[in-house]
């Protein structure tokens, strides 16, 4: 009897540690749905120039900012120099579907069957680690967004 539970031992102990080191490695399907200007949260790239458009960089509270006015761009650094906020104005990016210039319902509802859930209606939405903001204007209209991570 034994043996037989230090050879089962012997065989599932490998598979088993293996499978407790991938928890957490997997691929952030979420940051690929961010497409503005290669830019990702969490990154450690330090951006301080972006087509040809050189960052100019403020101090905040919990960091710093990079902003690329000509590109309708801020990034936010935090102090251990990691992207923990990218906001873009620009017409040509989008954020999970959304792009600035899209009519408020339209984004609503995109942003929700993105696994996104309402967290302070009616523009800003949570998902897992993530807090999306809505930059709306007096016509409904998005004029923005604001993605950054959950303190």
């Amino acid at each position: 009897m034994k043996i037989k539970k230090s050879v089962l031992a012997i065989l599932l102990g490998p598979i088993l540690f293996a499978g407790c080191m991938s928890i957490g490695t997997g691929h952030d399907k979420m940051a690929d749905q961010v497409n503005v200007f290669g830019i990702k949260l969490f990154s450690d790239i330090d951006y301080r120039e972006i087509n040809g458009v050189v960052a100019v960089e403020e101090p905040c509270l919990r960091g710093y900012e990079r902003i690329f006015d000509a590109l309708g761009l801020v990034i936010g650094y935090g102090f251990d120099k990691k992207i923990r906020r990218i906001s873009t104005r620009n017409s040509n990016t989008s954020m999970f579907g959304v792009k600035p210039g899209m009519a408020l319902e339209e984004g609503k509802k995109i942003i929700l069957q993105a696994g996104f859930n309402e967290y302070a209606p009616p523009v800003t939405f949570r998902a897992d680690k993530y807090i999306l903001n809505l930059l709306v204007d007096g016509d409904k209209k998005i004029f923005g967004l604001t993605l950054q991570s959950v303190d």
